[in-house]
């Protein structure tokens, strides 16, 4: 299946309801839009974050950027949101820049595309996406999005880093 500009919407939506075992993700820019409306990218979020309640095991992979940059604080920001509702997430830079967008559903289908998770790229930039379906292209994209996952350059864990800066504040201010 392939889909264009804000069909991805409506096409993650439905896919990621029916997701029954796990679904992991992997963004160059992910941002969090609490309160907008239905039918754009905090839609994607809302289905994505119903995930672990149903006991969905969901990992997500964002590009980090340094603490001042733009992206670095759209993707932090996102990242807490996300692990909030029980989503894994891994932050790194290599030395290549995490520009792939994709999601692998349960191990059985994949959705490659150009879409960031923005407004932009759900109402305003031409972008495009295909569903994957041959099992050894979904596998092999998940023996992709697994080396990121487990190498050092994805080693930097938001909800860790915050705990340990309130630790460190806890201890300084005692």
């Amino acid at each position: 299946m392939l889909f264009v500009e804000n069909e991805y919407v409506r096409a993650m939506e439905d896919l990621l309801r029916a997701a029954v075992v796990s679904v992991d993700a992997c963004c160059y820019e992910w941002a969090w839009y609490p309160g907008q409306r239905p039918g754009t990218a905090q839609s994607i979020n809302r289905e994505l974050v119903g995930c672990p309640k149903r006991g969905v095991k969901v990992r997500v992979l964002l590009h980090n950027e340094s603490i001042g940059r733009h992206l670095g604080k759209v993707n932090r920001k996102t990242a807490h949101e996300l692990e909030v509702y029980g989503v894994e997430v891994r932050m790194g830079t290599t030395a290549k820049i995490l520009h792939a967008k994709f999601w692998i559903i349960d191990q059985k289908i994949a959705v490659v595309c150009s879409h960031n998770m923005s407004v932009r790229a759900t109402k305003g930039n031409a972008e495009v996406g295909v569903v994957v379906v041959d099992l050894d292209d979904v596998a092999k994209l998940e023996g992709y999005f697994m080396s990121l996952w487990e190498s050092q350059a994805f080693a930097f864990k938001p909800r860790e880093e915050a705990d340990r800066f309130r630790e460190t504040r806890v201890i300084v201010s005692s």
